[in-house]
């Protein structure tokens, strides 16, 4: 009987496959449903229960690449050979979690070999944010929408959400690998539903708390689609320069509706260096006359361009005509984009709080933010360019910065959305490139932001998962040991 028993899950083997490659299509990428990245993991982790380690494993890198190829296409600046290897490159960093989990369960027992595949899957994650050039962009957090889950963000980081959401998938295949005893279902309640349960609470808990502190007007300015189509073209002549100026009239448009911040979004100021001094000078008196601290979104091009790459910045300046910073960008999209900065966010302090910047990509990289939170920053004020496929995905991924170190977010995008956040990542306001021909978002800011845990104590969950898993490993090769002397 338990022979016939055995036959038939081997047999629903690549059942669960199946389900398993189709919810990779959903899993990540252009068309995320949030479910998925909970139903993907749980049928791979059943597949590869009834198969050879090795042989699942590059079935699973295989059903990994195929969906990436297509969920991807868009999503990524890159195509060709390079774009391919990529995208096999992250089925296999993926599936090598399902790997060690599928090995390490075979000697390791008991509720605990639950916790292997998701620290397994945290450390792969980790390890991959810390060597590759794009960040967390791609990570499991970002295919989630539920505000109380996120909040958990706040005290672990994004490793906290990777990790419940994986691990409900090794408890319900270990509950599946028990034929869901009575006993095994009381052990799992208490070990995992009660903390999981207690995640979502206090999410809602920390969501539904409102802190009363006053708010700023910010208005974040975009470039009309007839601009945009012009400078797809032309580098600078006339008409960009009506547009810089035309930039300088929509802050004082702006002002005069409340904003007490304005900025526009990433380059939306073109010019070689040469012209740069001169408009600023204009934008400095623009400051002073409406009392505002303003933004400016440079793109300046050297004279040796293009063998000197442009400067892609963001310059402030305060009510009274000061130069405050210029922030460069750090993180490249693509080689050879621009010149970068050094990675060290700038601020400045205002009746409004404490406010500082970074460009687009920069927020894609949990390492380089995390200075805000050391910093005490309120407010982040960030320039940004998409394009259609990424757009709104990326904004959010923003937004998950502002959760981690508990800053307020204004975000604008060229070619995206434009929004607004609060440290609890609600969206304030927002405005589509794609959906409206509104070029000025107002956002009414909380200028308090708040000390999170994640702010004061960094990757620490990622390491804890590193710890377990050496710890674990240590457990597997004595089993494994102590197996070898007894068939001896």
């Amino acid at each position: 009987m338990e022979i016939n028993n055995a036959k038939r899950k081997k047999q629903y083997a690549f059942l669960y496959l199946l389900i398993g490659f189709i919810s990779l299509f959903f899993f990540n990428g252009k068309w995320i449903l949030p479910i998925a990245a909970f139903i993907a993991p749980l049928f791979l982790i059943r597949f590869l229960r009834f198969q050879k380690p090795m042989k699942g494993f590059l079935i699973i890198v295989l059903a990994g690449w195929l969906s990436n190829i297509f969920v991807w296409k868009g999503m990524m600046p890159m195509s060709g050979f390079f774009y391919y290897l990529v995208t096999l490159m992250m089925s296999v960093f993926t599936s090598l979690s399902f790997l060690l989990d599928r090995i390490y369960t075979q000697k390791i027992k008991g509720l605990v070999s639950t916790l292997l595949f998701p620290s397994a899957y945290v450390i792969m994650d980790f390890i991959t944010i810390l060597t590759v050039p794009s960040g967390s962009y791609g990570t499991l957090v970002h295919t989630q929408s539920s505000l109380p889950l996120l909040q958990l963000v706040s005290i672990t980081g994004i490793w906290g959400v990777t990790f419940l959401i994986t691990w409900t998938a090794s408890i319900i295949n270990w509950l599946c690998d028990h034929d869901f005893e009575k006993k095994k279902i009381y052990a799992a309640f208490l070990g995992f539903g009660i903390p999981f349960l207690l995640v979502i609470l206090w999410g809602q808990y920390r969501l539904a708390h409102s802190d009363d502190t006053a708010t700023v007007r910010i208005a974040s300015i975009n470039s009309t689609k007839e601009e945009a189509r012009h400078r797809m073209t032309i580098d600078y002549d006339t008409l960009v320069e009506k547009a810089n100026n035309r930039f300088l009239e929509n802050c004082a448009t702006a002002a005069s509706s409340g904003a007490k911040i304005v900025f526009g979004r990433e380059t939306i100021i073109s010019l070689p260096n040469d012209k740069e001094n001169d408009f600023i000078e204009k934008a400095r008196s623009i400051a002073k006359q409406y009392t505002i601290y303003l933004g400016l979104p440079i793109r300046s091009t050297p004279q040796q361009f293009p063998d000197k790459n442009p400067e892609n910045k963001i310059t402030w300046i305060s009510p009274e005509g000061e130069l405050l910073f210029s922030y460069h960008k750090a993180k490249p999209t693509y080689p050879g984009e621009c010149d970068f900065g050094d990675g060290i966010i700038k601020y400045f302090d205002s009746p409004y709080g404490r406010i500082g910047s970074a460009i687009c990509f920069d927020m894609d990289f949990p390492s380089l933010i995390y200075q805000t939170g050391k910093m005490d920053i309120d407010i982040m004020l960030v320039p940004g360019s998409d394009w259609q496929e990424i757009s709104p995905y990326h904004t959010f991924v923003a937004s998950v910065r502002g959760i981690e170190n508990g800053f307020n977010l204004v975000r604008s995008s060229f070619k995206g959305l434009s929004a607004s956040f609060n440290y609890k990542g609600e969206l304030l306001s927002s405005n589509d490139y794609f959906k409206t021909d509104e070029i000025i978002l107002y956002s009414d800011i909380p200028i308090k932001g708040q000390k999170t845990v994640y702010s004061v104590l960094g990757d620490y969950f990622a390491w804890l998962c590193m710890l377990f898993f050496v710890i674990m490993t240590i457990v597997y090769f004595r089993k494994s040991k102590i197996t070898a002397r007894a068939r001896l």
